[in-house]
């Protein structure tokens, strides 16, 4: 009896056993695995570095792939992401293909009636790019203003020198003690004396004496160390950053010149909106190629994307200039299908996300200073 007891609970076993062995393997695995069996959300990405992009390695990476990960990893989200183009994205989240769209989103009036965004993620702006060849020689957009920023730093450094010379000259000024040629006996001495002392010339024909003297001298010694760095600094600054006058830079410029936009960004959507004729291209890169090849003058796009292709795509690389205020003033976001259950859990995580006291720097490491 206790035999047949003991083959039964075996047989019990092995079929629990085998029950499960089923089970596992019947049950999809997943990278992401989420709570509650969720399904699995699609992802459009609109791919423009540095805001999304896919690497040769197939991954993706930029500031809105970074927050996007970090919320789904915070609610559990399983996702996948697909490339597509912006009228895609668009398209997709109003037929359901796409749960979600990721990349240089602007949020503008056309792109609110058709899909949801979430809060604001980082300022943005739609602006005017034109190419520096097109006015590199001439001295009034050009030269004038880098010469005028020379003129300033050298001007602000010369006051430093008058200022440490006047004060060794008056710590000096009664030294009687010493030979007449080495003496700082005006003002004009002192200046001299600061100027050779901080180019590190050191001529030694005017020398302190006094003890003051000497200790303002070496207050000064160290003091320009300093000061050359920055100067240093400063002027090779005044020739890398955008100093120059842009000649085309509003509204009514554009109406006179030959204008470029990328095929349903926010520059087109701008320009059809004002009733501007322009030059439709199927990406940004084609348009700045059209740009730097004199195709058209100006070329309106989103400006976070246009100072990142200038100060970071080896063939754009400092040949394009941006008018210093935007056409038109908007935000980026993650975009969403219109009434989406996703909006409010996924904006209270956004949302303490820039909040958080690192998030500006973060912003910084990808577009530098906005």
């Amino acid at each position: 009896m206790s035999y047949f007891k003991a083959n039964r609970n075996t047989s019990s076993a092995i079929m629990t056993l085998l029950l499960f062995l089923a089970f596992a393997l019947c049950t999809p695995l997943n990278a992401n695995p989420t709570a509650n069996n969720a399904p699995i959300l699609k992802v459009g990405v609109y791919d423009m570095a540095p805001l999304a992009s896919q690497k040769g390695d197939s991954t993706y990476h930029g500031l809105m792939i970074e927050i996007w990960e970090e919320i789904a990893d915070q609610l559990k989200y399983q996702y996948i992401y697909e490339n597509t183009d912006m009228d895609g994205l668009m398209e997709g989240l109003e037929n359901g293909t796409y749960d979600v769209g990721l990349g240089a989103i602007s949020i503008t009036p056309n792109r609110a009636l058709r899909v949801d965004f979430t809060q604001p993620v980082n300022p943005s702006g739609t602006g005017i790019a034109v190419a520096r060849n097109s006015f590199r020689n001439n001295f009034r957009m050009y030269w004038r203003p880098i010469l005028i920023s020379l003129a300033e730093l050298i001007g602000g450094l010369l006051l430093l020198l008058l200022l440490a010379g006047t004060i060794v000259w008056w710590a000096e000024r009664k030294q009687t003690n010493v030979e007449p040629e080495k003496r700082l006996s005006n003002i004009e001495d002192g200046l001299w004396w600061a100027a050779v002392t901080m180019t590190t010339v050191g001529y030694g024909d005017k020398v302190p004496r006094s003890r003051l003297g000497r200790s303002l001298a070496i207050v000064w010694i160290f003091l320009s160390i300093i000061l050359i760095s920055l100067f240093t600094a400063n002027a090779s600054a005044i020739f890398s950053r955008e100093k120059v006058v842009v000649p085309i830079n509003s509204r009514a410029d554009l109406q006179n010149v030959r204008v470029g936009a990328a095929s349903f960004s926010s520059g087109e959507e701008y320009l059809k909106r004002e009733n501007i004729n322009y030059q439709s291209y199927n990406t940004i890169e084609a348009a700045i190629d059209a740009l730097l090849n004199e195709e058209v003058d100006a070329v309106v796009y989103n400006i976070p994307v246009l100072k990142y292709l200038n100060n970071n795509h080896p063939t754009y690389l400092r040949k394009i200039a941006i008018a210093p205020n935007p056409l038109l003033r908007n935000n980026m976001g993650i975009a969403l299908q219109k009434s989406s259950p996703l909006h409010e859990p996924i904006d209270q995580v956004l949302l303490k996300i820039i909040a958080e006291s690192d998030w500006q720097d973060r912003v910084y490491s990808y577009f530098g200073e906005m």
